[in-house]
């Protein structure tokens, strides 16, 4: 090895994403963005909506009012998902039968469900692409459909079955409510690493 391979070898400065030797910025690539803070936004409206709409009259209103903006304000204390349990549960107080509400209810929980994911991943000050989305969408309107379909097939056989259907539905409900709880629980008290 000589003196001269281990000098440092000067060669002019390149922008960083230019092509070699260029001293000129690489062209844009038309590529559209938006605020990450719409996806807070566009929960906030799909939540509100929801609020007004499935919350019965009282102090659950001002309560599932509070959960968004809280949701909103800081993601990471996962408060998009407590409610999504309060609008849920809330639609069991009114009686069971099939309404456009419900059937909305079922859809606007699944959105925000997926709005607030979004909202753990992307910071608010960041730009995010639209397109980027998609497969999030797809997804959601393949579920909706069956998930959809399933509402409606379990409201006519309640309607249609006798009184003793009816407590057997609660019993699945229950096992599923307990299960799920069952499932988060752990998630939620675990502690986050020092």
């Amino acid at each position: 090895m000589s003196r001269d391979d281990a000098r440092p070898v000067n060669r002019p400065a390149t922008l960083v994403g230019t092509p070699s030797g260029s001293s000129t910025p690489a062209p844009v690539l038309g590529v559209r963005t938006v605020p990450a803070w719409s996806v807070r936004v566009l929960f906030a409206a799909i939540a509100l909506v929801l609020v007004l709409v499935g919350v019965p009259e009282g102090p659950w209103t001002g309560i599932a009012a509070l959960l968004v903006g809280v949701s909103v304000w800081r993601p990471r204390w996962l408060t998009a998902w407590v409610l999504i349990g309060v609008l849920l549960l809330s639609s069991l107080v009114e009686p069971g039968t099939l309404t456009p509400r419900v059937l909305g209810l079922i859809a606007g929980a699944h959105a925000l469900h997926l709005l607030g994911g979004w909202m753990l991943a992307l910071p608010a000050a960041a730009r995010l692409q639209p397109a980027v989305l998609l497969p999030s969408l797809r997804r959601f309107v393949l579920i909706q459909v069956p998930a959809q379909l399933a509402a409606v097939v379990l409201f006519v056989v309640r309607g249609a079955g006798t009184a003793s259907s009816v407590p057997v539905l609660a019993a699945v409900s229950g096992i599923a409510l307990a299960a799920l709880v069952g499932l988060l629980l752990p998630v939620l008290l675990r502690r986050a690493p020092r």
